[in-house]
């Protein structure tokens, strides 16, 4: 593979993982507005004894919670992606040192 090649394929990786980032926020933040739409729906319905727009408010509170978690999940992925090409980094710098090439 020649450097350009490596050059287009870290790009791409990057780019990949600030996609992966921006969507891990968009989750976590859509999943923050559910469970709060859900808790309150939960609260009206037992206030006012709708038990169906408590069900509803119930799904729709764990459904936001999944979100989030899918979001939290997605940003910690990319924190090991992020941790492992410092370390292939570090690994190919070695290697370079060694054969002598710095």
């Amino acid at each position: 593979m020649i450097m350009d090649d490596k050059d287009d394929v870290r790009e791409r990786a990057h780019h990949a993982a600030e996609e992966a980032a921006h969507s891990a926020t968009a989750d976590k933040t859509k999943g923050r507005v559910k469970e709060a739409v859900g808790k309150v729906k939960e609260k009206v319905g037992g206030a006012v004894g709708d038990h169906e727009l408590e069900a509803r408010g119930t799904a729709q509170r764990i459904e936001g919670k999944k979100d989030r978690i899918k979001g939290e999940i997605k940003d910690k992925i990319d924190d090991v992606k992020e941790h492992i090409e410092a370390g292939i980094d570090v690994v190919k710098e070695k290697i370079d040192e060694a054969r002598g090439k710095k």
